[in-house]
């Protein structure tokens, strides 16, 4: 039906949950839809994590991954599928698991006994006894629940036990937990191996230790982020569900941010342009051009983590700096009829980003937990500028995405050029690292588009080349990425950043140790 429905005109937008791979033949296929933009909302698969440390109580943990990666079969997108156990702890929740699976039933779900049910279809089994096959060569079986004599699509559940989630080259949608143990030293760096997979739904942490918690929500990727508690069954309104990277597009189902974007946004009305024959040309990388571009976008890598994870203040008031010395050195006039007048618009929308920032959405939900909807940066961004692009425009998309905490490399012909250079040196006199803003030129940007590490494109809605961004971006294989034309103000800014949930058990056993200090005020 897709093949039918995707290029029909009258399809105005798409709303799509399945796998990654089907994300992208939808991408491509809308893509192709030239001149429109058909809105895309994809919730794909995850490689979903649960860190364990030593402060966490076994017996909750236990409970937890229990119930998140072994309920409904293992066959949730949101379901636990890798495990990083602290290895002070390791081998007693691990023998705790254990005596937890083997109680467990597997059967008919008819039954009120039974545990665990059949997966989905032949299909399903099949790629999952593919999966047992290939850990037998790479990890080791810590245990596997017995089978029932039933002939339907029974998989036993199984617990693994890997060096690496590295080894794991695909999401397993079914029954496997894989426990990978971690020194105390690297828990910073299991963080960076789970983002690497490219997946961000789900993550689970348990801790007894508030500070380290809040160090792991920030670092973490994922969508959707749960605190001493299992990792499934997120409720509309309560805990917003959805991903990003390979995990989804956002916005978040259940959350506050999804209706705008099945709204149309009408662009403010601007003089006809003239056609660009060769709007194709100017925009091809060769071998020199694309050496280049790979090293801006290795600079960039390595200022993203700082820029992202400093202060909204700082970062608002190194963007204020830089509006403050543009006023005072100028600009060349036939760029800015009114340089006062997008100034002024440019401090406007950081009192904006201010008010969207400062304060995260408190979202309802029952007694002993918390929720809340954090908007963090979409990471490295491409903010492009040519004849057609209103200078506004393109100061408004860089001021509001260096103040929202993304990274960004402005792409510009030679109209913007020295200006963008211009804007470059005196951003980073006011002490921001060098790498979090960089210029390049037209024949960059073929190169940047196919760079693994890009986030996104924020183009004038003017620009003829706005389609090239469309079609270049849909060719790529991984995340689904955005060519944002919203123009500024509200929109601009919520399309510039992802959203992420943070469900805590605030009652989970053993509670926070903060609690035990408390004294009766008669006392």
């Amino acid at each position: 039906m897709g093949a039918i429905l995707l290029p029909d005109e009258r399809i105005k937008a798409v709303i799509f949950t399945g796998s990654t791979l089907t994300a992208n033949i939808i991408a491509t296929t809308l893509a192709q839809r030239a001149g429109e933009q058909v809105p895309l909302i994809a919730e794909t698969g995850g490689q979903n994590c649960m860190i364990v440390d030593s402060t966490a109580l076994p017996e909750q943990v236990v409970d937890d991954v229990i119930a998140s990666g072994f309920q409904s079969a293992g066959q949730r997108c949101s379901a636990l599928r890798v495990l990083f156990l602290q290895e002070e702890i390791a081998d007693n929740v691990i023998e705790m698991l254990v005596g937890a699976l083997q109680e467990l039933t597997i059967g008919d779900p008819a039954y009120l006994a039974t545990d665990i049910g059949p997966v989905i279809d032949q299909k399903a089994l099949s790629n999952l006894q593919a999966h047992a096959e290939d850990m037998k060569q790479k990890a080791s079986l810590l245990y596997e629940c017995k089978l029932p004599e039933n002939k339907g699509t029974f998989f036993a559940p199984k617990l693994y036990l890997i060096d690496d989630i590295a080894i794991l080259e695909h999401e397993v949608f079914g029954p496997c937990v894989h426990i990978v143990k971690f020194k105390a030293k690297d828990l910073e760096k299991s963080v960076e191996q789970i983002n690497a997979t490219g997946f961000g739904l789900t993550m689970g942490i348990h801790t007894r230790i508030e500070m380290r918690a809040v160090q792991l929500i920030k670092l973490s990727r994922a969508g959707n982020v749960y605190i001493n508690r299992n990792m499934i069954g997120a409720i509309v309104g309560v805990q917003p569900f959805g991903g990003r990277g390979l995990s989804g597009t956002g916005p978040k189902a259940g959350g506050p941010h999804y209706l705008s974007r099945l709204m149309l946004e009408k662009a403010t009305p601007r003089p006809a342009l003239d056609n660009d024959q060769d709007i194709d040309k100017a925009l091809v990388s060769d071998y020199t051009s694309t050496q280049q571009a790979s090293e801006i976008m290795q600079h960039a890598v390595e200022s993203e983590n700082e820029w992202r994870l400093s202060e909204i203040n700082s970062r608002i008031s190194a963007v204020r700096q830089l509006l403050a010395t543009l006023s005072a050195v100028g600009i060349v006039e036939e760029l800015a009829d009114d340089l006062d007048s997008t100034l002024a618009a440019a401090r406007s929308q950081l009192i904006s980003i201010e008010r969207h920032l400062k304060k995260p959405t408190v979202l309802p939900g029952p007694t002993g937990e918390s929720n809340v909807l954090y908007l963090e940066p979409r990471g490295i961004l491409v903010c492009f500028a040519d004849k057609d692009v209103d200078f506004e425009y393109w100061t408004l998309s860089i001021v509001t995405a260096l103040a929202t905490g993304n990274v960004v490399i402005s792409v510009v012909s030679e109209l913007f050029y020295a200006e963008a250079l211009e804007f470059r040196q005196q951003f980073i006199a006011t002490g921001a690292p060098a790498g979090v803003f960089q210029v390049a030129k037209l024949q960059h940007l073929e190169a940047l588009l196919s760079e693994d590490k890009l986030a996104g494109v924020v183009i004038d809605s003017q620009s003829e080349r706005s389609t090239y961004m469309v079609e270049k971006l849909a060719q790529r294989s991984g995340a689904i990425l955005p060519v944002i034309t919203a123009e500024y103000n509200d929109h601009l800014i919520q399309r510039l950043l992802t959203e992420k949930t943070v469900s805590i058990d605030i009652t989970a056993s053993g509670g926070n140790t903060s609690l035990m200090t408390l004294v009766d005020a008669d006392e």
